[in-house]
């Protein structure tokens, strides 16, 4: 389950992939959760202590997030990669809004901590991370050239039918390597240790899920 959660996120906020994520199958398969594969699962809403009222609240605000991309996910995999991926960044800061909205300042830092454990190096597009690691404008055009980098192979990966799984999930692992080693690249040695620390202590589940990945 945890894999599940963690291989979700990894796509749908390093990459916001079309066919992979935004895809017919993968809204399906969305549809029984109003909160969506990171809220939904036990584990961290144990971690962020929420409680049923806060639950209520979550279902209703995310509720509405996504009514409001309905639109955008029918279209999502005709757009050029550039327009992919502004409506995957619009549409995660409107989750982002809408979570800050119900979390206590605490749960809300604990959120974010494991949300960027979890994208590994897609955390860097998050604005929040860029604002704590000092970014600067060059340094978050290049980090948005890797990444658009990786979406147009992603899209060409997911365009052949022919590979198997297996071979599916290696070319994966290939683009995410490369991924991590450029974006490690942009950052100066203060920023990389930073980038590290800001992710806070690491996120444990319940012993019936597997361990996440180690992460850089």
């Amino acid at each position: 389950m945890f894999r599940a959660l963690k291989g979700t996120l990894t796509l749908c906020l390093m990459f916001g992939l079309a066919n992979t994520t935004w895809g017919q199958d993968r809204q399906q398969q969305a549809q029984p959760s109003a909160l969506g594969p990171f809220l939904s699962n036990p584990d961290i809403q144990k971690e962020l202590k929420i409680n049923d009222e806060q639950v209520g609240k979550l279902k209703d605000a995310l509720g509405k997030v996504m009514e409001k991309y309905k639109d955008d996910f029918t279209k999502f995999p005709q757009l050029p990669p550039e327009e992919q991926q502004k409506k995957m960044m619009a549409f995660n800061e409107d989750n982002n809004k809408a979570v800050s909205g119900v979390l206590d300042a605490k749960q809300w830092k604990r959120y974010k901590q494991i949300q960027w454990q979890l994208n590994g190096p897609g955390a860097l597009q998050d604005p929040d991370m860029q604002k704590e690691l000092k970014m600067n404008d060059e340094q978050k055009k290049k980090i948005d050239g890797i990444f658009s980098d990786a979406n147009k192979k992603m899209q060409e990966m997911a365009r052949n039918r022919e590979d198997s799984p297996q071979k599916m999930q290696e070319k994966y692992m290939t683009i995410i390597k490369d991924v991590e080693k450029r974006v490690n690249d942009v950052l100066n040695e203060e920023q990389q240790k930073n980038f590290k620390d800001l992710k806070g202590s690491p996120f444990q589940p319940s012993q019936s899920a597997p361990p996440p990945p180690k992460g850089k």
